[in-house]
């Protein structure tokens, strides 16, 4: 990481935060810290690690992209959406 140490990055996350990890090219919610990394989830239940110099926060269309996700997830769920787009011919 050039130009600044990771914990000048930390104090400018938080738990609950809806960040974008560059490394893994997709948003998710932080849910906890463990040193310099930041442990991620995602509404399907997907949670991983990432190092805190890669997240940023989401923009407006990332985090409405997390939002859909979510939504599309409690469908599957519930079975009331198709578990694939069928192209329209």
């Amino acid at each position: 990481m050039k130009g600044a140490h990771w914990t000048s990055i930390l104090p400018s996350l938080a738990v609950g935060m809806v960040v974008y990890d560059r490394r893994c090219e997709m948003p998710g919610t932080i849910a906890d810290f463990d040193g310099p990394m930041v442990c991620l989830a995602r509404p399907t239940g997907l949670k991983w690690q990432s190092h805190c110099a890669s997240v940023r926060p989401a923009t407006a269309y990332e985090r409405r992209q997390l939002r859909a996700i979510a939504r599309l997830h409690v469908q599957r769920q519930r079975g009331m959406a198709p578990a694939e787009v069928i192209p329209r011919g």
